[in-house]
């Protein structure tokens, strides 16, 4: 019987990391043991318990970690649910990678490590080492107005709402109104935006228009 690409690489990981073991129910499969941190210069640092279940749509789907030791407190700031599940980047970013494709293996070495890593930073220095990122709809204002340098979250619905219908070339002017061509402004910009899935742009809109509302009811009550 021949191997699937998720068998092999499996197989690869767990040569990688030798603390690890597969466990299947089902069609289900989870790699779960205990994962060694190196900082820059190969030095052990510390050792997690964790838990990589492989999504069904693999590898055109996240997979999904699991810290399991708590040795993590399991709350929203350290960007950890209480079932022990971890948030590794933005969902915009999990979006757009799950579309081309990702392997256990890059899962393990661009998301799941420096995820540790960072964990370890945090206690050892009281902040992030990239940044924070907020949760929730703030999350998804924080992320398109870093991509759009808009702070004002009524412009950012409106650009998202006009790329959300309109199609762009490389030869139109630039939305932001440089008067320059896409192609030579904000190409790499309005790309980003069009690579997300039609599910994902839409559920940002309308949770940024709730967050609209929301912010806007406050100002109001603070003018009272």
């Amino acid at each position: 019987m021949q191997r699937s690409k998720l068998d092999n690489d499996i197989e690869e990981v767990l040569e990688m990391f030798p603390k690890m073991k597969l466990e299947e129910e089902g069609k289900v499969k989870t790699l779960l043991g205990e994962v060694d941190i190196f900082d820059g210069a190969n030095m052990y640092v510390d050792s997690f318990n964790i838990k990589v279940i492989a999504p069904p749509r693999y590898p055109y789907e996240f997979p999904k970690l699991f810290e399991t030791g708590k040795k993590i407190k399991h709350i929203a700031d350290r960007h950890i649910s209480d079932d022990g599940s971890c948030c590794v980047c933005s969902l915009q970013e999990e979006n757009l990678v799950s579309q081309r494709g990702i392997t256990i293996k890059s899962f393990f070495l661009k998301y799941v490590l420096p995820y540790l890593a960072n964990q370890i930073y945090f206690d050892s220095q009281g902040k992030w080492a990239n940044g924070d990122f907020e949760h929730g709809n703030l999350g998804i204002f924080q992320y398109y107005s870093e991509l759009l340098k808009l702070e004002n979250i009524t412009e950012v619905i409106e650009f998202l709402s006009v790329f959300n219908v309109t199609k762009m070339y490389r030869n139109d002017d630039c939305f932001c109104g440089s008067g320059k061509k896409l192609k030579r402004c904000h190409q790499d910009t309005y790309n980003i935006f069009k690579g997300l899935s039609k599910k994902r742009r839409e559920i940002d809109l309308l949770e940024l228009k709730i967050l609209e509302k929301r912010i806007s009811k406050k100002i109001k009550e603070e003018e009272l």
